[in-house]
């Protein structure tokens, strides 16, 4: 038996996002403030991979370049099914677009750009220090449903974030 109550609670919650554009093809949802589609991936991948899958998929991994970005972002990842997440055992991180891979001490974006230039770079408590070049160090960046952004160990699977723009 199918529980439509609960879908019609989804439902009714996304209406009431104004925010959100449910015509998108392929599984992403737009926000209408920026024609940016977002999709999340269950299947949990390191960070090198996740940067592909996206590539294939005619996206980039997701890179938040606004507080508002940054919220919507954190609002679908607060959505996921943590059930459903395949390959991981934290499932409580997000890969985005960020990392540190050529110098510890610059987090750069997916496009190369220095997170500090380009309008959001807010790490939560302890995060974004970049202690050293060594592969032990984490260097590359996601974000889970609570905090801001964390590092995390690049090599480890989790599930990511695809960002790509659409037309109105």
């Amino acid at each position: 038996m199918v529980n439509l109550r609960g879908r019609a609670a989804i439902v009714t919650y996304f209406i009431a996002l104004p925010c959100i554009r449910c015509d998108a093809p392929d599984g992403y949802v737009i926000d209408n403030s920026t024609n940016i589609g977002y999709k999340l991936f269950y299947e949990a991948q390191t960070w090198p991979v996740a940067r592909d899958k996206c590539e294939d998929d005619g996206a980039k991994l997701a890179v938040p370049k606004s507080m508002d970005e940054f919220l919507f972002m954190r609002m679908l990842v607060r959505q996921m099914q943590y059930p459903n997440i395949v390959g991981s055992k934290y499932q409580l991180l997000v890969w985005l677009g960020i990392n540190n891979l050529d110098d510890y001490r610059v987090w750069k974006n997916i496009d190369g750009e220095n997170i500090e230039d380009t309008g959001f770079h807010t790490w939560s408590p302890g995060n974004g220090v970049g202690y050293s070049d060594a592969p032990e160090e984490p260097h590359c960046a996601g974000l889970d449903a609570v905090n801001m952004l964390r590092d995390f160990w690049c090599h480890l699977a989790e599930p990511f974030l695809c960002q790509k723009y659409f037309k109105k």
